[in-house]
């Protein structure tokens, strides 16, 4: 074994003690409290509750299956291809993730402002084509194109190649991308509550609504516990065998593609309408925030600093600075962390399955969880400043690991041999080429980081 994995291994001891501590503990606590299995039974055969698991899970099938259509076309432009502009574009599709889903919903909501379902997948594309660009993009980027050029040779369409060359070797990181995508919009919030109303209620929403506003905790646990096995169940098959990858499997060759006159076309409407529908309801937002009443003015700038927020409250230059604080330390701890499981390479389903946990619970039932676990001495807590923090990077670590990891795993084995045939130390190779070539990935796995962080609510 490699020294590098085997120390990762024994180092990965940290990450599965803070996600044990920060994340676990608090979530059993609520459970040990407050399930019970009759509320369990009746969260399932409750008819009212019924329609809301119906509908909890069609939107986010159709709202992955359309995010995953909108966003293969523009990763393949941003992985295969080098033209101007690709980190600006790249950028562009990034930023609705990066905000706030508060601000994606507003948007939608101001060029559909009559519509909720509709509104609510067109939020879901905005808010997760990133996921999609970010986790499929270095996979797809290391493909060496020649197998692509043979395939064309030998009279193969684009269709044809795609199926059985290009998806074979992009298959588990659009699989965990999917997976993901499915998983945010399952357990939606901000979007349901702003553009479906009352009428369109998901089973992250009715946590919140039974434990906040009614104060039943009780059928706010029994359906998150029901909403964790729903959630387990899909990242069990998302990550089936995932962890079963060959050299045979592995990018030979890091290669980009130059854009020719032939794919001009298909690739100019491959980044123009994603981009269109990612970007309109931000443009949206900016137009509002130049709007009121009918008419342009900047009144609303200028109350952010003339000090009209603070007679509210609220103090802007304060809550910034304290927003970009707690995004920059969640997304050092939470890479950091990511990348000591990544390197570790454990097969473990266990810990697979450990480090997975943060996407299974609903964020309200953590939140809870924290409250009455760091509430008491000798774990008092919950007034704490860096507690925010380490709790955010917890719920992010999920996504950077998976982030991180396809790029790990697709570094060819042949350059460690080749760099151990050159007198290279095990540390030296992993400095000189995983590094390197995981950078990008790294990079990635900062900015969703950092962006969970901003938008949790």
């Amino acid at each position: 074994m490699n020294p590098i994995t085997k120390w990762a291994r024994w180092l990965q001891a940290i990450p599965l003690a803070v996600l044990a501590v920060f994340f676990v503990f608090p979530v059993l606590t609520i459970v040990f409290k407050y399930a019970r299995l009759s509320d369990i039974a009746d969260t399932i055969t409750n008819t009212s509750l019924t329609k809301v698991w119906w509908f909890t899970l069609w939107q986010a099938s159709l709202s992955t299956l359309l995010t995953v259509a909108v966003a293969l076309p523009i990763t393949w432009a941003l992985a295969r291809h080098s033209f101007r502009y690709s980190r600006f574009v790249t950028g562009l599709v990034t930023v609705p993730f990066l905000m706030p889903a508060v601000v994606v919903a507003t948007g939608v909501r101001a060029i559909l402002p009559e519509s909720h379902v509709p509104a609510i997948l067109w939020a879901h594309v905005v808010f997760n084509v990133a996921v999609i660009v970010r986790i499929v993009g270095p996979r797809w980027a290391m493909l060496d194109s020649t197998m692509e050029h043979t395939a064309a040779d030998l009279g193969a369409g684009p269709f044809r190649t795609f199926i059985y060359v290009v998806f074979p070797h992009i298959r588990s990181a659009l699989r965990n991308a999917a997976a993901m995508v499915f998983l945010f919009c399952f357990t939606s919030f901000a979007v349901i509550v702003i553009l479906g109303g009352i009428s369109r209620r998901t089973i992250e929403s009715e946590i919140f609504t039974q434990a906040v506003r009614l104060g039943n905790i009780r059928t706010a646990t029994a359906l998150a516990i029901v909403q964790a096995v729903v959630v387990l169940a899909v990242l069990a098959i998302a990550t089936r065998g995932s962890q079963q990858l060959t050299d045979n499997n592995i990018i030979n060759t890091l290669h980009n593609e130059s854009t020719t006159q032939r794919r001009g076309l298909m690739l100019y409407v491959s980044i123009v309408v994603p981009l269109a529908i990612v970007i309109t309801p931000l443009i949206a937002v900016v137009i509002r925030s130049f709007t009121m009443n009918g008419r342009f003015t900047i009144n609303g700038y200028k109350w952010l600093f003339n000090g009209t927020t603070e007679a509210v409250g609220v103090n802007i230059g304060s809550t910034l600075i304290t927003s970009l604080t707690f995004a920059i330390v969640c997304a050092t701890i939470a890479t950091a962390l990511a990348l000591i499981i990544a390197t570790a390479r454990n097969t473990n389903a266990a810990i697979s399955t450990f480090t997975a946990l943060p996407l299974v619970v609903s964020a309200v039932t953590l939140g809870l969880g924290l409250i009455i676990t760091f509430n008491q001495s000798p774990f008092d807590w919950r007034g704490e400043r860096w507690l925010i923090p380490i709790v955010h990077a917890v719920i992010a670590l999920p996504l950077a690991l998976r982030t991180i990891t396809p790029a790990l795993i697709a570094i060819p084995e042949d350059l460690h041999n080749a760099s151990a045939s050159l007198g290279a130390n095990p540390l030296r190779t992993w400095t000189s080429i995983d590094l390197p070539l995981i950078r990008p990935a790294l990079t990635r796995a900062y900015g969703l980081c950092a962006a969970i962080s901003l938008g949790e609510f």
